[in-house]
C-alpha cells in the first residue's frame, strides 16, 4: 500500500509533467500558425528604391495579403504588389485609377474623369506633374508611386495599366516602422 505522501509526490509531478507538455505543445502549435501565416497569407517584400517615398522607404521591409481576392475588393488609393513586365521584378505602387475611368493631372492634382479625385496628402508630398488623358480598359488599374518624380509606374509604356489579375497583394504591414494598413495603404 502507498503512504499518502508519496502517492500526493507523484500526483504533482504527474500533473507538472502534463502542464509542461501541453505548454510546449502550445507554443508548437503557435509557432506553426504564425509560419503558415506567414508564407501562406502574406509575403514579405523588401523595399529596393524610392519610389513610394515618404509612406514605404527605401530598405525597408512590408507584408503584402496574398489572399486578397477572397476578402477585398481592390479600391483607389491600395497600395499593390505586382510584378514588373520587363525585369520580373516585384513593384509596390498605389491604385489610382480603376477599370472604365480616365484619370490625368495637372499642376500635380489627380483628377479622374475631370474632376478632382481623392486628397493624397496623407502619403504625397509636393510632386508637380501633368498626365495626358488615359482611359484605364476594362480590367486593368491606372498605378502610381507616392514619389511621382521617381519611380516607373502606369506613365511609363512598358508598365502601363496593369491587369486587375496581375496584382500578387495589398501591402497590410510596414515592419521597419511598424505600421498596420488597414485599407490596403490608405
Amino acid at each position: 500500500m502507498e503512504l499518502p505522501e508519496v502517492r500526493s509526490v507523484r500526483l504533482r509531478q504527474t500533473h507538472k509533467r502534463q502542464w509542461l507538455w501541453r505548454s510546449i505543445s502550445g507554443v508548437v502549435i503557435g509557432l506553426v500558425l504564425v509560419f503558415v501565416l506567414l508564407l501562406g497569407w502574406f509575403s514579405p517584400v523588401y523595399i529596393a528604391d524610392a519610389s513610394m517615398e515618404p509612406t514605404l522607404r527605401k530598405g525597408e521591409t512590408v507584408l503584402y495579403d496574398r489572399l486578397f481576392k477572397h476578402f477585398y475588393e481592390l479600391r483607389r488609393g491600395d497600395m499593390v504588389a505586382f510584378k514588373d513586365p520587363q525585369s520580373g521584378s516585384l513593384l509596390i505602387k498605389r491604385i489610382t485609377g480603376l477599370a472604365g475611368e480616365t484619370v490625368s493631372a495637372e499642376d500635380g492634382l489627380l483628377l479622374i474623369d475631370g474632376q478632382f479625385a481623392l486628397s493624397e496628402s496623407d502619403y504625397l508630398t509636393a510632386a508637380v506633374f501633368h498626365l495626358d488623358p488615359v482611359t484605364v480598359p476594362e480590367g486593368c488599374l491606372f498605378v502610381l508611386s507616392d514619389n511621382r518624380n521617381f519611380g516607373e509606374d502606369s506613365r511609363n509604356p512598358i508598365i502601363g495599366c496593369i491587369a486587375a489579375s496581375d496584382v500578387l497583394g495589398v501591402v497590410r504591414v510596414r515592419l521597419d516602422r511598424f505600421t498596420f494598413f488597414q485599407n490596403g495603404g490608405r
